[in-house]
Order: C-alpha cells, then sequence, then structure tokens
C-alpha cells in the first residue's frame, strides 16, 4: 500500500491526477478521475502493442503496472526529471523562455528538430499534439530529450498502426503535419518561415 498524502501532489488533468512516489523521486503514481477512462485505456493497449519494443523508445515514459494506495488503485509510471533531479520543463515552459530571452533560440529550434528525427525513427503514435504533454529533459548539462506523457496511441477499434509499418508511417506523419501548424499559428512570432520549412519537411 502506497500512502499519497497532499504534500505528494504534482498536478491533475482532465482524466488523471499525479503524485510523487513517497519513497522514489523517480516515480509517481497516476489516479485515474474514472476507472473506465478511455485516454489510459487507449495508452495501456498501445503499450501492451509495443511489447518489449517499448523498452528502447526514448519518448515514451516507463510504466510499472498497477499499484494499490490510500487514495485507490494507481498506476506506477517514471518520473520524468533533469539529471540534477529538477522537475522536466514542460515544452511550453520551453517556448515561453525563449520568447523572453531570444538568446535561447537555437538550442530550441535544434531540440525540435531532434525531437522531429526521434519521433520519426521510433514512429511513436500521437493522439494530439499539445506541447504541454511534452517534457523537456536535460540529460547533461548540454543535452536535451523530449519525452511524452499524455495523449499515446490511438482510439481505432483495429489499431492498424500497431501492427503495420504502413500505416504507422502514415499516422506519424498526420501527427507531425499537425504539431507544425500549431507550431505555425502559436509560434509563428518566435520561429521564421525557413524553420518551420525545415521542421516540416520529411
Amino acid at each position: 500500500m502506497i500512502n499519497l498524502t497532499d504534500d505528494l501532489f504534482l498536478g491533475d488533468g482532465n482524466h488523471k491526477i499525479v503524485y510523487a512516489h513517497p519513497t522514489d523521486k523517480n516515480l509517481c503514481v497516476k489516479l485515474l478521475r474514472t476507472p473506465d477512462d478511455p485516454d489510459f485505456a487507449k495508452e495501456t493497449r498501445y503499450r501492451k502493442a509495443l511489447g518489449s519494443r517499448a523498452d528502447s523508445m526514448t519518448l515514451l515514459t516507463k510504466y510499472f503496472g498497477e499499484v494499490e494506495t490510500s487514495k485507490g488503485k494507481g498506476y506506477l509510471f517514471e518520473r520524468v526529471l533533469d539529471y540534477d533531479g529538477k522537475i522536466s520543463q514542460t515544452m511550453l515552459n520551453v517556448f515561453d523562455d525563449t520568447i523572453r530571452d531570444k538568446k535561447l533560440l537555437l538550442a530550441t529550434e535544434k531540440l525540435l528538430l531532434d525531437f522531429k528525427r526521434v519521433y520519426f525513427d521510433e514512429r511513436f503514435l500521437l493522439a494530439g499534439v499539445d506541447p504541454d504533454n511534452y517534457l523537456v529533459q536535460r540529460i547533461s548539462p548540454t543535452e536535451r530529450r523530449v519525452r511524452i506523457i499524455d495523449n499515446i496511441g490511438c482510439s481505432a477499434s483495429i489499431p492498424l498502426p500497431y501492427y503495420f509499418d504502413y500505416f504507422a508511417l502514415k499516422r506519424v506523419k498526420k501527427y507531425w503535419a499537425r504539431f507544425v501548424d500549431l507550431m505555425r499559428s502559436d509560434y509563428g512570432n518566435l520561429f521564421d518561415a525557413e524553420f518551420l520549412r525545415k521542421l516540416a519537411e520529411i
């Protein structure tokens, strides 16, 4: 039994409430707002389809299964922390910092291009492109990588992208185009047209 106290609360959203693990800083416990949450069902179905491949995907946080807590059934996940133990920023935080300090622009552009490369290499299946669901983890003083914590998988009753590369790549391209469109509409004042063209290239 894991005792979840108020001081361990990390945040909540439409589907989940998240707590830090009381004894392991590298773990967090997620509680579902409803036991039949479709968002979580979609994610667990994707993880099951990935099998051992999930272990090598750097975008995907680790999942360690169900646990009993003082607040009911919980789900144990990797907590995304920087190399120095600090809580990793969201991608939105990174964009906000870059807007305030344009000297960060080159590093932010590199982060996005690296994200694109890994996203296509791993053929990661998304259900949304909200940058607030992307954490930017500092893995050394000079290196960062993106980790995805929500809107994972797809809701089709027969998810062909889980099993066939052709359909996976088709979906990956579709969602990357949506992400680039979001960058254009929300951050066109931050990234110039040439960079956005490069980001969109497939």
